[in-house]
């Protein structure tokens, strides 16, 4: 049987005309999420994945940025999958010509399982490698933990509430210097260690056949934490009371429309 891969290739073309619209910033703390995500089958081992995420500044309205996602998912036995994915994130600030792109590869695995009858549990863990250098961290690792409640028959639109957890890890960032409680100049070192909590719950929807969507509230913060070692963000500078590595804690509503080719 040949499948056919030009919806799902023209899908993802019309999409990235979008992707030279936005800015980018970390000032946001209320933001508005909205994505689409198209999936296609290719055998009952191998799926490819493209998601476009779209962010925008409660605020003042103002799009933060654009992030298209392309996945390749490879599922190992009934419980374990694999899968790596190439993200780029857009932005366009308000110099004129300083466009700003980013990009991202990213390996995961994961492992799902059914603890009772209606309750899954997925576990990931995902390693991040950015090409550009961003100042907090150029490799992030992450282990995510999902609790699903799913009950076909009682659930409406075979309705699923959820919640989602993420525990980041930062590596080799932009060097910051750090000092002792006296000003005096201690080491020269990127702010490395456990440094990000995200905590995502709401309910995913599933009204026809091949469409589903994802109504959600996602919560992040940043942190120190001397477990596994690691430097600190938000380092005072005792000289000029001045953080160079500020935390970075927001909040985000989304939408997600899903369909399957």
């Amino acid at each position: 049987m040949t499948i056919s891969l030009k919806p799902f290739l023209l899908l993802i073309f019309l999409s990235l005309h979008l992707t030279f619209y936005a800015q980018i910033t970390e000032t946001d703390q209320q933001m508005f999420w909205s994505s689409f995500s198209i999936q296609k089958k290719i055998n009952k081992h191998l799926k490819l994945n493209y998601f476009q995420l779209n962010s925008f500044n409660m605020d003042n309205g103002q799009m933060n940025f654009i992030q298209s996602d392309f996945g390749i998912t490879y599922k190992l036995s009934k419980h374990w999958s694999t899968g790596i994915n190439y993200t780029p994130t857009f932005s366009l600030d308000d110099i004129a010509g300083n466009q700003l792109v980013y990009h991202r590869v990213s390996a995961k695995i994961k492992v799902s399982n059914k603890i009772t009858r209606h309750i899954y549990v997925k576990n990931f863990l995902v390693a991040e490698y950015h090409f550009t250098q961003r100042s907090k961290w150029q490799e992030r690792l992450y282990y995510r933990l999902d609790i699903e409640y799913k009950n076909k028959r009682k659930m409406p639109w075979k309705m699923r509430p959820y919640i989602s957890q993420k525990l980041y890890w930062y590596q080799n960032g932009r060097l910051l210097q750090y000092y002792d409680s006296d000003g005096n100049t201690t080491i020269l070192a990127s702010t490395d260690g456990l440094h990000a909590y995200r905590i995502k719950t709401g309910v995913k929807i599933y009204p026809a056949k091949n469409w589903s969507f994802n109504i959600y509230y996602l919560r992040q913060t940043e942190f120190n934490t001397q477990l596994f070692g690691g430097n600190e963000l938000n380092s005072l500078n005792p000289n000029t009371n001045n953080i160079r590595r500020s935390f970075y804690d927001f909040n985000v509503w989304g939408l997600t429309i899903g369909y399957k080719l």
